[in-house]
């Protein structure tokens, strides 16, 4: 008889002991994660899915952003604010000078202009500058739908006699032209209010908060001319051509053609202070 182990097994037992270990899956990796034919049949149409969702997030950010700017103008409308608003800006150039219609002789203004304080005495004796002048107009949009500018022109409010009473003559620096404007106040006042033609050589489309600069240069050699700055524009749906006028704040630009002697004329050759230059003479 054969003697029993110490494992309880007889000797002469051969059999491998049992291994109680689960089995492991012998199946390659790739197999384990390998899609199932609805998944894969379903594939296309989740692509499909997140491409529609992601055009429609699009789509509504777009209508959204479109509608607030449409509502923000419907706003400013209705509230019936400027479309358009402009800075505008004289700069005094070397060699200018300006004219009154009555003749200073005496009195406040002169004492005025041999103290320097000649812009009281320009705004109060309504001076004019002497053949020709620049302004300089910034326009800036108003609203989110583009304005598109057509035209920049001066418009003549009044007009008479050359101003012949005092000139002042003065020396300062210049400004460089943006977009430049020409216009004749002789030839627009011959032409009538209902005269064609542009003087802006090209249209400025502005959104809102957008600038554009405007350098005009305006002459008169006939008369004395009150004009302020018209701006023609298109907007929206409104019907035919828009237009907004501007002026300094205090009142219209004034411009007169040379006399042919000036009763009394003064100049400022030491910048802070006039002098009397002379009485009925032919140059300012």
């Amino acid at each position: 008889m054969t003697a029993p182990t110490s494992s309880g097994q007889p000797a002469g037992d051969e059999r491998p002991a049992r291994d109680e270990r689960p089995a492991r899956d012998e199946r390659p990796a790739g197999d384990a994660a390998e899609e199932t034919p609805l998944a894969k049949a379903a594939r296309p149409f989740k692509w499909l899915g997140l491409t529609v969702a992601g055009g429609l997030a699009t789509i509504i950010a777009g209508a959204v952003v479109t509608g607030w700017s449409w509502a923000q103008d419907q706003w400013r409308e209705f509230h019936r604010e400027p479309r358009i608003s402009a800075i505008v800006h004289s700069p005094e150039n070397e060699g200018i000078s300006f004219a009154l219609p009555r003749t200073v002789t005496s009195g406040p203004d002169r004492r005025r202009l041999l103290a320097g304080d000649y812009e009281e005495v320009l705004r109060s004796g309504r001076g004019a500058r002497i053949g020709e002048t620049k302004i300089l107009l910034v326009l800036r949009g108003r609203r989110n739908d583009p304005i598109r500018v057509l035209d920049v022109r001066p418009r003549i409010l009044s007009s008479g006699p050359v101003a012949a009473g005092t000139c002042l003559s003065l020396s300062n620096a210049g400004e460089s032209p943006v977009f430049p404007v020409k216009a004749d106040l002789d030839r627009l006042a011959g032409a009538g209010s209902g005269s064609s033609g542009r003087l802006l050589e090209k249209n400025l489309d502005l959104v809102y908060g957008e600038r554009a600069s405007v350098e005009l240069t305006v002459t008169a050699r006939k008369r004395s001319y009150e004009w302020d700055i018209e701006v023609s524009y298109v907007y929206g749906d409104s019907p035919g051509v828009q237009r907004d006028h501007f002026t300094p704040e205090d009142g219209p630009f004034r411009l007169t053609g040379p006399a042919r002697r000036y009763a009394m004329a003064y100049g400022n050759p030491t910048i802070s202070r006039f002098r009397e230059i002379g009485r009925n003479v032919k140059r300012c």
